[in-house]
């Protein structure tokens, strides 16, 4: 009997299997030559979120006269709870995260990206307003409606022993990424680039701003313009884990990650996009918070002038329970 994942149930839906498919099949169907410019998100799940799972990354690098720093604040709020057979999982709270990036051309094939997060958990000081947009929008509520608003718990067990228990705010610097991106092949059509990363623990285990230990990732960017106003891109790669202090028990060590994009350029200044965003299980566990995880995100980029932009993203989880219920991002980026 072979058991399905989520992330293939997920994508053997009738009705987005057609979408990721025009997604990553390539089109002969090509007129111009703009950059696709990915959402910059991940996984705000607190538990995901202290190991190197990279950013979304552009396939086509920017010219080496050109370096790029970027400032984005991201927020999540997340309750889940969940029973099943020897495990007793609880999240509620807030995950927030700013990200310094900045990027620096080494060559014209070969670009330096250095990303700092500020990280920080706190009560779901939001919970009243998420019910309200997942209402108005008609996205799930999940577990919502059956418990307390504005509160602090992250708590894990296995077999009658809590592995983890948080309950008190905090915030501090989390783990630096250093990014090294090399561009293989770009032309008017089509651009593909190869990246990889190591993730230093800067950050403190015990209040979940890092994983305490050095995890490394490989991963392939592509992107077609296939029409004047229209890109399509995907990025897919494998994060290995060091060995973190963080429900060590149950850690898995090889993470398979991935997403893909459509992007609308609706005026010179103004690009919408919508994407999906997945990664495998990073835990041996058979609750929905600790498996695989797809993620919808949607929103755009608004220039200001010819080098600098603002992004509005919203990551809502597609996969009920595996990510946090709903992320925000504000973004500023400034090319020099």
């Amino acid at each position: 009997m072979i058991v399905k994942s989520p992330v293939w149930q997920f994508c053997n839906r009738a009705f987005f299997c057609p979408l990721i498919l025009s997604l990553l099949t390539f089109s002969g169907w090509t007129r111009t030559a703009i950059a696709a410019t990915p959402l910059q998100t991940h996984n705000l799940n607190p538990l995901t979120l202290i190991y190197g799972l990279p950013l979304v990354s552009p396939a086509r690098l920017a010219t080496s006269q050109q370096s790029f720093f970027s400032v984005s604040y991201n927020f999540s709020n997340t309750l889940n709870a969940e029973s099943v057979a020897n495990e007793v999982l609880f999240i509620d709270g807030e995950t927030n995260e700013l990200n310094l990036i900045y990027s620096h051309p080494i060559n014209d094939k070969t670009r330096l990206r250095f990303r700092l997060p500020l990280s920080g958990h706190k009560a779901g000081s939001l919970d009243s307003f998420i019910d309200d947009f997942h209402e108005t929008f008609g996205f799930p509520g999940g577990e919502r409606p059956n418990y307390p608003t504005d509160q602090l718990l992250f708590s894990y067990s296995k077999s009658g022993q809590e592995l983890l228990r948080m309950d008190r705010p905090n915030r501090g610097i989390g783990d630096l990424s250093i990014d090294l991106a090399y561009q293989l092949s770009r032309n008017a059509q089509y651009a593909h680039s190869f990246w990889g990363s190591i993730k230093l623990p800067s950050g403190d285990e015990q209040i979940l701003t890092g994983s305490g230990k050095t995890d490394a990732s490989v991963w392939f960017a592509s992107e077609n313009n296939f029409h004047a106003d229209w890109s399509r891109y995907y990025n897919i790669g494998l994060l290995i884990t060091g060995k973190s202090k963080i429900l060590s028990e149950i850690q898995k060590n090889e993470i398979l990650f991935g997403s893909a994009g459509l992007e609308w350029r609706i005026f010179s200044a103004v690009t919408l996009n919508v994407q999906l965003d997945f990664h495998t299980a990073f835990y041996q566990s058979k609750t929905t918070f600790l498996g695989d995880s797809i993620q919808i995100s949607s929103g755009g980029h608004i220039k200001i002038d010819k080098s600098s932009r603002i992004d509005i993203v919203v990551v809502e989880d597609l996969y009920v329970g595996a990510s946090p219920d709903v992320t925000f991002q504000l973004g500023y980026s400034q090319f020099f």
